[in-house]
């Protein structure tokens, strides 16, 4: 039993083994990982292949692996397509390896089947409750053998089932750490750099916008002048579009502006249900003038803490975002709800022409828009505002289908 236990251990070595080098050789984005070609899926396979093919003999008639290990992984963090091709790599080695075929098919299609259902599940928690969720699944297996085990009255193989779940469950879990450690400092690594930007932004902001500010209003007020004199239609039309172009400069700065100022205004309690509508009635007119329908769904008597009128700006920026991503004749829902998490969730969702993960990735970082026009400033600006207020901003989005925007707000306590 001693044996087939350090047998077992030497597994776990090449299995952390393994997962160590992907780690810090091949250090991938979550969108890369869910793809056959990544490098995440053929460490799947290598662990498959070696654990199948070596075994740990308890008896000439029970042998343990660790096939469920990659098996698990490759559902939980590669998704749907590297967990059934992981699926498929497990049977073709079995073929090779074992004669028990039809009971690794049966076993491991009801599996795959319990895996879709848990992935979903297994995303929403942190890394604790992933531990627990993930623990209960997988002691499913060792319970059933082992109840079945006992039943035969074989207690020295019941025995070395118990330990070598534990083996398995422990490796499993250290992996899971690793993975999600894996994933956080990704994460920390682009808020760093949204950070850095942020910080550049600011400064030329501060350092800039009034000195530039204070000419740009003279030369506007002189082109006023110019207007009252007795001009031609053609010089009238020359001094109003530069006047128009002066005005959206100062806008340009004034946003710069509003990334630059620290906050310093107190937060109060604000009726969100009733910002959200007001939001709503003032963006209803452009709406109206593009042919654009604007549903609601908000529940009553939402409250949050912050500033209204930031509040105000980050909605209207995004339902104008909306309006102009749809052109024309298209739809924009809007719904609003308290979570269970204690956070108050935002959905602005429309039927516009939509964005790539690439585009997607790019939102919020200065000087980037999927407008001709666009600075990128306005959605910088709601990005820097919701993070104030410890909130979070999610997009989903396809091409030709639409985008949806999703604001996350601590709820008031």
């Amino acid at each position: 039993m001693w044996e087939s236990i350090q047998s077992m251990c030497l597994h776990v070595v090449f299995i952390l083994f393994t997962i160590l080098i992907y780690q810090v050789f091949f250090n991938e984005r979550e969108e890369k990982r869910k793809r056959i070609r990544s490098k995440f899926f053929l460490c799947m396979l290598i662990i498959i292949v070696f654990t199948m093919s070596h075994p740990v003999l308890y008896s000439e008639v029970y042998k343990y692996d660790f096939k469920v290990v990659p098996f698990i992984l490759a559902f939980l963090y590669g998704g749907k397509r590297a967990g059934f091709a992981a699926f498929l790599a497990l049977l073709i080695t079995g073929f090779f390896t074992g004669p028990k075929l039809l009971i690794l098919v049966g076993n491991y299609t009801i599996f795959c089947l319990l895996m879709l259902s848990i992935t979903r599940l297994y995303h929403r928690y942190r890394i604790k409750g992933k531990v627990v969720v993930i623990s209960l699944v997988f002691l499913m297996i060792p319970i059933t053998r082992g109840i079945f085990l006992m039943v035969k009255g074989d207690y020295p193989q019941t025995l070395f089932e118990v330990s070598s779940s534990l083996i398995i469950l422990a490796t499993l879990i250290a992996i899971i750490y690793l993975i999600e450690n894996m994933n956080e400092q990704m994460e920390m690594r682009q808020e760093l750099i949204r950070t850095e930007k942020m910080d550049v932004v600011s400064q030329l902001a501060a350092s800039v916008a009034h000195e530039v500010r204070n000419p740009m209003t003279s030369v506007r007020g002189f082109m006023q002048l110019m207007q009252q004199e007795r001009l031609t239609d053609k010089q009238d039309m020359y001094i109003s579009i530069s006047i128009e172009e002066l005005d959206r400069a100062q806008g340009i700065i004034s946003q710069y502006l509003d990334l630059a100022k620290p906050q310093t205004n107190p937060y109060e309690s604000i009726d969100l249900t009733s910002v959200i509508q007001q939001s709503i009635n003032v963006m209803q007119s452009y709406a109206v003038l593009n042919s654009i329908q604007i549903t609601q769904q908000v529940e009553a008597s939402l409250e949050i803490e912050g500033i209204k009128l930031e509040i105000q700006q980050v909605l209207i920026n995004i339902i104008k975002n909306a309006i102009e991503a749809i052109r024309s004749e298209g739809k924009i829902w809007i719904s609003a709800a308290k979570q269970a998490n204690g956070f108050v969730s935002i959905q602005i969702k429309d039927n516009g022409a939509g964005m790539t993960e690439d585009q997607i990735k790019k939102l919020g970082s200065p000087y980037y828009s999927t407008k001709e026009k666009g600075t990128g400033l306005g959605l910088t600006v709601c990005y820097h505002i919701v993070k104030q207020m410890g909130g979070q901003i999610q997009i989903k989005s396809e091409l030709k289908k639409g985008t949806c925007f999703t604001i996350n707000l601590p709820a008031k306590k």
